[in-house]
Formats: structure tokens, sequence, C-alpha cells
């Protein structure tokens, strides 16, 4: 949540009280020459202040103070911060500092690889390469699962030399298993089969190396992972099942309807999650029953969930319909009729907007307002002219919370006509939580 302006300051300067202009002008000022020129326990604590409010103003500053001369603890800092605001300002020293980690400390070169990683820098194999063999547990762990994300083949060359290598840790083999996964490497794949075939193999290293073939998609994995989906272990089930999701359903669509009946919550949820989206109209034919049963009548909210997702994702008015009676529901648990809401949204405004007007009707006056802040919540995050109305109609509930989301989506919308109403409620509204989202919608107005 963005704060405001004064609050900012306030928190950087530690004022007493709400500053004026002139004041504000002065902390900024302030603020800025304390990174310039302040010692480092001075710096670090500005730094920890500006990642706390996120503000993005003192990039320039940040910058300048980046050098070698500060301490482990400030670069960390600052690195941290430009990664929580994608500010690629940091790059050089970043790439400077993995480029000598025999002189840097574990947790900057972890905080290094992390901002690296997160602005998408280019060419990271040289760097991250040397670290997986790194004596610090968190830097080889940490590099390894970068070396996953940047999409090298040299990444992928060096981990899959680690692979099999006695000489390589066990402890960080799962973490080799996974990063090779993110790269979608087709050359470890005979490798991934031998450990997730192998009922001899450690059990995380054989349901990392299924997760890791489903990634990859390669039809050699088929037979292994149906093979695992067979097996006693709940947990081998589960991750064979969340991998079998990455095939063609044609493959593997009965063995996921049979999934939805085991005993253990986490298959059932993996398998629903499997029938999202992408079925023919006869497998929507034959899923679409199961998947109503899981979603009303599912012991577990995480199962619940997965298939009203499930259903969210067919075609046709059916799934529609499923939707609207699960949101509207007044006896269903709140997860299930606001994750029904979303789908709903998701899949037809038109229809969404209509059956939030039925729930306001019916549980508007209720003393239990929670359906209706769920509905309020779910409407702020959604675009459409004919929100504003239902908006109108929330910005009269008693609950401040609706009124909020419903301030926020009428921001949100920039519905302008509304202006003068959100004016009164930034002034008068009894709660200070919808004065403020009023003033932040006035912005964009």
């Amino acid at each position: 949540m963005k704060r405001a302006p004064w609050l900012l300051l306030f928190l950087l300067a530690g004022l007493p009280g709400l500053p004026a202009a002139d004041d504000q002008s002065q902390v900024l000022d302030r603020t800025r020459q304390t990174l310039l020129y302040g010692i480092d326990s001075q710096v670090l604590d500005v730094v920890q202040r500006i990642s706390s409010t996120h503000d993005g103003r003192f990039t320039k500053e940040l910058s300048s103070v980046l050098t070698d001369t500060r301490s482990a603890d400030v670069k960390k800092a600052i690195l941290g911060v430009f990664e929580d605001q994608g500010v690629k300002d940091g790059e050089g020293m970043a790439r400077k500092i993995l480029g000598d980690s025999d002189n840097q400390t574990g947790d900057l070169l972890v905080s290094a690889v992390r901002y690296l990683t997160a602005i998408h820098a280019a060419t990271l194999a040289p760097l991250l390469t040397p670290l997986i063999d790194s004596k610090d547990s968190g830097v080889s762990s940490e590099a390894i699962r970068a070396c996953g994300k940047s999409g090298e083949a040299a990444c992928a060359a060096a981990l899959e030399s680690k692979l099999n290598s006695p000489d390589f840790p066990d402890a960080r083999r799962s973490d080799v298993i996974l990063a090779l996964g993110d790269l979608k490497d087709q050359k470890a794949v005979s490798d991934l089969i031998a450990i997730a075939k192998n009922t001899d193999e450690d059990k995380v290293r054989r349901v990392y190396a299924a997760d890791a073939l489903g990634k990859i998609g390669d039809a050699r994995a088929l037979p292994v992972l149906k093979a695992m989906f067979a097996e006693n272990d709940a947990l081998v089930r589960a991750y064979a099942a969340s991998a079998l999701s990455h095939f063609g359903l044609d493959d593997v669509f009965p063995m996921l309807i049979q999934g939805l009946k085991d005993d253990d919550w986490k298959v059932r949820e993996q398998c629903a999650k499997a029938l999202t989206g992408n079925l023919s109209s006869g497998q929507a034919d034959m899923a679409l029953p199961v998947l109503q049963y899981k979603a009303r009548y599912d012991p577990v909210s995480q199962v619940r969930v997965a298939a009203i997702k499930a259903l969210g994702g067919m075609g046709g008015t059916t799934g529609e319909d499923t939707l609207a009676a699960l949101y509207q529901g007044a006896g269903f648990p709140p997860e299930t009729r606001e994750t029904a809401l979303k789908a709903l949204t998701a899949r037809s405004l038109s229809r969404a907007i209509d059956a939030a007007k039925a729930v306001i009707a019916a549980e508007g006056k209720g003393v239990d307002q929670k359906s209706i802040e769920a509905t309020a919540r779910v409407l702020s995050e959604a675009q459409g002219a004919s929100l504003k109305d239902v908006y109108t109609v929330m910005l009269a509930s008693p609950d401040a919370a609706v009124r909020a989301y419903a301030v926020r989506g009428i921001g949100a919308n920039v519905f302008s006509d509304l202006k003068d109403r959100l004016k009164d409620m930034s002034q008068k509204d009894p709660s200070p939580l919808v004065q403020r989202e009023a003033e932040k919608a006035l912005e964009k107005l």
C-alpha cells in the first residue's frame, strides 16, 4: 500500500507530528544529506526506513552510496531496496560483489544473487557457476536457484555435472534437481528419470525429480510418473499428479479423475489443479459432476478451492451456473463463496454483478457482513463500467471495510462522476480507513 507523503516523511525524520511544506523540504534534504555524508550506521538506518516505506525518490543517492567503501550491511540493504523497487542501478556493484566472492560475506553474496535474479540480469553464468561449490550452503543454494531461473545453457551444463558427481554434497542435490526443471533441461531427462523411478533413492529427491520432469514435459517421463501416481506414498502421488498436469490430458485424464477420490487431500488438490482448463467437451462432461461435488462437499478447503478454480476454467454456462450457486449459497464456507465469485468475475462480469446484487439484497442488512466484505474485496479489483452501480450501493454499507473496497474500486475504474461523493467521504466518513481510501481514489480521478 502506498503511504501518504507526510507519513513517509514522518517515518524518515522521526518528527513528532505532521510536517509543514517547508519542513517537508527540509526532511527530504536531510535524508539525502545523511545518505551522502552520514556514517554507515546513520545511512543504514535511513535505508531501512526507505525500505519500509517503499519510497522511490532516493535512487540517485542510494546509487551513490553503493560503493566499495561502505559496509556489507549497507550494500546489502541498498540492494534489497533496489530489488523491491525493480531498480537496475545496482547491477554493476552486484556483479562486482559476485566477481570478488572470496572477499565477501555470505549474506552479501546471497543479496547480490537475489537482486541480479530479480532484475533479470543477463549472462550470469560466469558469476553464478563458481558459487555452486561455495562452502557456504546458503550461497550455494541461492546460486543454484538463480541458475535455474537464468535460462542459460552454461548454467544447465554446470548443474548437470553436479547431479551425479560423488564429490557434490547430497544436501544440495535437491536444489540442483529443481533448478534443472526450471531450466527445462532436456539433457537431464535421463538422469532425472533414473532418480524418480528408483524407490531406494531419497524420497525428497524422487519427488523433486518428478516435479522437474513435469516442467520439462518430455514424453519419456510419462511411464515413470504414472507408476509414481500408483505408489502407496501420498506425497509421491501428489507430486506425480502435479507433474502429470504438464502433459496432454488425453494421456492422463482417467488417472486424474480417479485421483479426485484419493484419501490424501494433497493428491485430490493436485488432480483438481491439473483439470483446470484445456479440457475437451467430452472430458468436461465427465469432470463436471466430480468437480461440482468436490467444490461443495470436500472436507478440505484447499481441495474445494482447487475444484472451484477448475470449474472456472470450463467452457459453457454450466460452470457459470455452478459458480453462481456456490457464491450465493449462504451455507457454504466463506472461502468457497469468495473463490467462486473470483472465478465467476473472471468468466462473466455481468453475471458476477447480478449475483453480487442478489447477495447484497439478501445479506446486506445482516449482522454478519463477511460475505458482503468478500464481495466488495473481489469486485474492487475488477474493471468495467457496469460496476459503478454496485459500488454506489456499497458506499451506503454500515461496514467500513465494504465502503473502503467500494471506494478503491471507484478509483481504479476512474468513475469521475462520483468525485464529489468521494470528496465528502474523505472528510466526513466516520472511518479513518475509508477517509484514506477516498483520498487515494481522488488522486486518480
